[in-house]
């Protein structure tokens, strides 16, 4: 799976690099560095919820002082924003449309995409979930797939609202765009959850904590859905 995360790299980039030159545009080249920046928090992740990689290691340190994992840093490079990227070129083309439906329904697709990689992921054992166990035996691949689309579909909205700006305002918009989503939705979206995880509350903590994140995970949908449709409108 590396191999193969690291040649779809390749292609993002020289597509990437195409569209740039074709659309006159490099918010395509921008959003992959963004999500090369994004794999930063993600000893954070391994932290919270228990997210162990079967990978080597690189000397590449975040800011919590934490190895990061050399294909980790690849394959962020297109984990967000390939899908987010796609469904900007369809928009670009008018192949797809800003409304409540079709970005509900956008969202729904990410997490589609997002439970693909999950499962191949688990399959090739290039990661695993150790110690877990959520209320309900609730899956956990399903509940990062849940977070990581939410990331997705922020993203799309950052490249939506940034794509007529200036260069620069994009490049500086852009750039720290899918860490800070990041942050948000597994961070502080997650909070409830895996606050009541780490501090192995009773079960009817857990339980509320797991709700409190589904409640916010679908408020931040509705939210993004909104201002999706804002932009278009404007």
């Amino acid at each position: 799976m590396q191999t193969a995360a690291t040649l779809l790299l390749i292609v993002c980039y020289g597509l990437g690099g195409y569209l740039a030159w074709a659309q006159r545009t490099p918010i395509y080249l921008f959003a992959l560095v963004a999500g090369h920046v994004g794999s930063l928090a993600s000893p954070l992740w391994r932290m919270l919820y228990g997210v162990s990689y079967n990978l080597e290691l690189t000397p590449v340190q975040t800011l919590l002082g934490q190895l990061v994992p050399l294909p980790v840093i690849l394959g962020s490079g297109w984990y967000y924003t390939l899908p987010a990227l796609i469904v900007f070129f369809f928009y670009t083309t008018r192949w797809w449309f800003p409304g409540a439906l079709t970005c509900i329904l956008t969202y729904c697709i990410f997490l589609l995409y997002h439970l693909l990689i999950e499962t191949v992921g688990l399959r090739t054992q290039t990661w695993a979930y150790s110690g877990t166990h959520l209320p309900f035996d609730f899956s956990a691949p399903l509940l990062g797939a849940m977070m990581a689309g939410l990331t997705s579909y922020g993203l799309l909205y950052v490249i939506l609202a940034m794509h007529r700006f200036a260069w620069l305002s994009m490049l500086l918009s852009l750039l720290p765009a899918a860490l800070a989503i990041s942050l948000l939705v597994h961070g502080l979206l997650g909070a409830p959850l895996w606050l009541a995880l780490l501090l192995d509350g009773q079960t009817w903590s857990s339980v509320a904590g797991m709700v409190t994140t589904f409640v916010l995970l679908a408020w931040s949908v509705q939210i993004i859905t909104g201002g999706i449709t804002r932009i278009e409108s404007h």
